[in-house]
């Protein structure tokens, strides 16, 4: 019962446009229990999309083609599948209606062009689009089962939910039933956490690796005809995963560390807030992302200059001029000035280099300090060298000053 997904498009090969459809639609059949076999991507090449049309034809059951439906000549995804069926294009006036009235409602006029998109392999089924223009359409060749959904992302989701999965699901063996539970780790690289994991085999339990950096996922599976029994596996798997793992497993229900930092901080009762050079607003953007956080985040600044660090912040002129804003001292200020600006529980302070220039043979590129300062347990600093780009650099700085916050949680009793 696999699946084969083929993803079009130019953009997808030449890497302009990253293949998130493929990404979404496997996380959505194999949560369910149906197993994605086989990805390909392929450009817009007739020649090429009839070879992958063949092969997918021989290994999988079901084949879901995304992209290449729009009114534009390198949209070639229904021309192939005629080709490939050996029947010609057929007009839909009823689709080219709906094309129409949606254009309208837009204030737009369909062309010429919108009648491509109402052309058709003969005797195959269309697929509404209920917010775009390009219907989808399916068919039955050989053992295969193909689906023709538009790559819009949001289109395509909509459409799967609401024709394909369905169609999907009901041709799985009943009862056939697949578990999956993702641990997330931060702090050790992959080598560390198979170190950490040595010898991990849990009984009717598959692990595998998802390398997510600055984090190191553990991916759970328990497949079976029994749920309940595949939960007591997989809960026993994840116990023993916690035991060795310790600290740094910061989620067992695939959230993002943010996500399981703030529920600690609400558990806690404790407020944040964050004083940002290097990272520009990274980590409050991470938080602020969460819906309802202004329960525990009550406010950041972006300190970049030197000049804003003593504005804003209250950092001296002396710490500045004797220790530079990468270091210790200007962090330890940093950390306890937000927090008494904010009025919080806890400041945090990021500050360093990211590059790529700037860096001494004192102060490397990647070198950050961070401060910490909570409104009784005092005020200490850390400092972390990191390598990669400037994003990378930024990223990791980030998780930590994050992952810094959730395990003073961890420990803290009010």
């Amino acid at each position: 019962m696999c699946v084969e997904v083929i993803t079009t498009g130019n953009e997808i090969m030449s890497g302009l446009t990253r293949d998130i459809n493929f990404s979404w639609v496997a996380a959505e059949l194999s949560s369910s229990g149906i197993e994605v076999k086989h990805h390909c991507a392929v450009a817009d090449d007739l020649e090429d999309l009839l070879a992958s049309f063949a092969t997918a034809s021989k290994r999988a059951r079901f084949v879901v083609v995304t992209g290449g439906l729009g009114p534009t000549g390198d949209d070639l995804s229904a021309l192939a599948a005629s080709k490939f069926l050996g029947t010609p294009l057929v007009f839909n006036p009823a689709v080219y209606e709906d094309i129409a009235r949606k254009l309208r409602k837009r204030g737009r006029e369909p062309n010429i062009h919108h009648e491509k998109q109402a052309m058709f392999p003969e005797e195959t089924t269309v697929i509404e689009n209920p917010v775009g223009t390009a219907s989808g359409f399916s068919f039955v060749s050989g053992n295969s089962k193909f689906y023709f959904l538009p790559g819009v992302p949001r289109e395509f989701k909509r459409m799967f939910r609401e024709h394909v999965f369905p169609d999907i699901s009901s041709a799985v063996e009943k009862g056939n039933v697949l578990r999956v539970r993702v641990l997330r780790t931060f702090g050790l690289g992959e080598s560390e956490v198979a170190e950490k994991l040595g010898g991990f085999s849990p009984e009717g339990v598959d692990v595998g690796y998802r390398i997510r950096l600055p984090e190191i996922h553990l991916r759970l599976t328990a497949s079976g005809h029994d749920g309940e029994v595949l939960d007591s596996l997989l809960r026993d798997a994840c116990a023993q995963a916690k035991e060795r793992l310790g600290d740094f497993l910061f989620s067992q229900k695939d959230e993002p560390l943010e996500e399981a930092t703030a529920s600690l901080l609400l558990e806690k009762d404790l407020t944040l807030s964050a004083a940002e050079s290097c990272t520009g607003g990274l980590c409050s953007s991470r938080f602020t992302d969460i819906a309802g956080s202004s329960a525990y985040f009550l406010g950041g600044t972006v300190v970049y200059s030197n000049d804003s660090k003593e504005k804003l912040l209250g950092v001296t002129a002396d710490t500045l001029a004797r220790f530079g804003a990468v270091s210790e001292e200007v962090v330890f200020e940093m950390a306890r000035g937000v927090r008494e600006l904010f009025g919080t529980d806890i400041g945090i302070s990021i500050s360093g280099i990211a590059g790529p220039g700037g860096g001494t043979a004192e102060k490397p590129v990647g070198t950050v300090w961070f401060g910490f300062s909570h409104v009784s347990s005092g005020t200490f600093c850390e400092k972390r060298n990191f390598t990669g780009t400037r994003d990378e650099i930024k990223n990791f700085a980030a998780s930590t000053a994050i992952d810094m916050v959730r395990k003073f949680c961890l420990d803290y009793v009010g």
